[in-house]
């Protein structure tokens, strides 16, 4: 059951498999319990176990959402405590997310807000903070976070399944690809009415990945403007990549989307809102386009040039792709490397990572 999990490198008698926790939320989903609840009660069943299992360390270093028992538990005994966060700050999501279902006129529920006191008490315990990128960063400098306390550490991507290989010609066809859950967060609608508003003969926009319920109804609205696929096995996404011309993702909130980077690695240029956190690597390299949030028209503007200049279009995902070579997860294994050296204070090593300079990294 846990065979993809085997960490090479690393004896197995010093990995620790927790599964109570995991087989309760899948019985809660199936048996139709809310997906919150299911949520909390995984994170409560992992955390107080992690904690348990947790012995006398230099580092405790956790996800969010699953540490805070162990970050008390080790805090007391003067360990130092990492929180690696895998979103924005928890006050950001619910502030931006309540605002855009008051206009759309849903009602919505902003996933873990169960949780959100457990992951303010994580901050709180943390002497450091790793942020998936700058963007996300900026949200923990806003709410006070001190600048010394926050590591960007950016994602990778894996360059053996995501590149351009068996990439065919583009064909006559404009095609716009989404991948990710169809829902309010992602800015689908946004999309949506930029695809309208540009009108392009010969073009066709593809939404790939589950749509959340309470966006079908805004869904509907557009309906027989947009191909719908619905969920698609991880194995089998890099194909829509190949078959597309350019990614769109204007995410109101996403601190580091990783299908944005397997896009580029397969040669698409992207789309992406400001509040996308690859929004600052291709603003650096112009291998696409960032977007102010909440503009259809700024998208459409984009996907009107891109549609008319098909070979800069093509150029531009090529471009994408050799800017990812450098992004895999050897470099995502490098930083944090880099930040542990600098932490135990390794003779002559000098970095940026430093905790003392993380504000610069």
């Amino acid at each position: 059951m846990w065979t993809e999990r085997r960490l090479e490198g690393i004896p197995p008698s010093e990995i620790k498999r927790l599964w109570l926790h995991e087989i309760v939320q899948k019985v809660m989903h199936r048996v139709g319990g809310r997906p919150e609840l299911a949520n909390r009660a995984c994170a409560e069943l992992f955390a107080n176990k992690a904690a348990r299992l947790v012995q006398d360390c230099d580092v405790v270093h956790f996800v969010q959402s699953v540490g805070w028992v162990a970050a008390a538990k080790m805090k007391r005994r003067g360990t130092r405590v990492i929180c690696d966060m895998r979103e924005e700050h928890p006050s950001f999501q619910p502030r931006i997310l309540s605002e855009e279902a008051k206009q759309l006129g849903i009602e919505f529920t902003v996933p873990g807000s169960s949780l959100r006191d457990r992951v303010l008490e994580e901050i709180d315990l943390s002497d450091y903070i790793f942020c998936p990128s700058n963007y996300a960063r900026r949200t923990f400098l806003e709410q006070g976070v001190s600048a010394d306390r926050l590591v960007v550490c950016p994602y990778g991507v894996d360059l053996a399944t995501f590149n351009a290989s068996e990439r065919p010609r583009p064909g006559k066809t404009f095609t716009i690809l989404f991948l990710g859950q169809v829902c309010m967060r992602k800015g689908v609608h946004y999309l949506l009415e930029g695809f309208r508003k540009a009108g392009l003969a010969d073009a066709r926009l593809i939404l790939v990945g589950p749509v959340d319920p309470s966006f079908r109804p805004i869904l509907d609205r557009y309906r027989g403007s947009f191909e719908e696929v619905g969920s698609v096995p991880h194995s089998q996404v890099r194909r829509y990549y190949l078959a597309a011309d350019v990614f769109v993702m204007p995410s109101l909130a996403d601190a580091y989307p990783l299908v944005v980077l397997e896009a580029m690695s397969t040669g698409l240029p992207a789309i992406v809102s400001e509040n996308t956190g690859t929004a600052d690597l291709i603003r650096k390299t112009g291998d696409g386009f960032v977007v102010p949030i909440r503009n259809g028209e700024a998208i459409a503007e984009k996907l009107t040039f891109l549609y008319e200049n098909r070979d800069q279009c093509a150029s531009m995902g090529m471009a994408a792709m050799a800017t990812i070579q450098l992004l895999d997860w050897n470099h995502y294994q490098s930083v944090c490397a880099d930040f542990y050296k600098s932490l135990f204070g390794e003779p002559g090593f000098v970095s940026s990572t430093r905790p003392d300079r993380a504000a610069a990294h």
